[in-house]
């Protein structure tokens, strides 16, 4: 009967294990271009919902709406009123969202270079994304961008 009770036990156990691992994984998902693209230019409410369920929590800091992933360095700024900025200090991060912007319906528009930065530009309608790639003063670290303009 101990045996038994054992087994049940353990086979209890390791199924909660594996289906909190398998919502924990859920939880752990990276933003991706699509999630940028279509949240964009949702109200500031439906903008905080989807960062507070994507594990972003929002920073105390001199600017407004800036929030940082609680799983990387990863930050995303916006003011509700057509900017939106997703940063990162993670390559390749920052490769994927570029890959996937280069599937999409955005058209290249070129590169451009001002006071030592050079920002590539995409558009569609009247939607523009700047890339850029920037070295962070603070820290030396080289800081990624897309910042969505609509």
């Amino acid at each position: 009967m101990k045996k038994l009770l054992l087994l049940a036990f353990f086979t209890i156990s390791t199924l909660a294990c594996k289906e909190n691992q398998k919502s924990s994984n859920q939880n752990n998902k990276e933003v991706t271009f699509k999630d940028l693209d279509l949240i964009k230019s949702k109200p500031e409410n439906d903008i905080e919902e989807f960062l507070k369920k994507n594990n972003y929590s929002l920073l105390e800091t001199q600017f407004a709406n800036q929030w940082k992933s609680e799983l990387s360095d990863d930050i995303i700024q916006f003011n509700g009123k057509g900017v939106f900025v997703f940063l990162t200090y993670n390559l390749e991060t920052y490769n994927k969202l570029v890959t996937d912007l280069k599937k999409s319906t955005y058209k290249n528009s070129g590169k451009t270079m001002k006071n030592g930065l050079e920002v590539e530009s995409y558009t569609r309608d009247k939607e523009t994304i700047f890339l850029s790639t920037m070295d962070n003063p603070e820290n030396g670290k080289k800081v990624y961008s897309l910042t969505f303009l609509s």
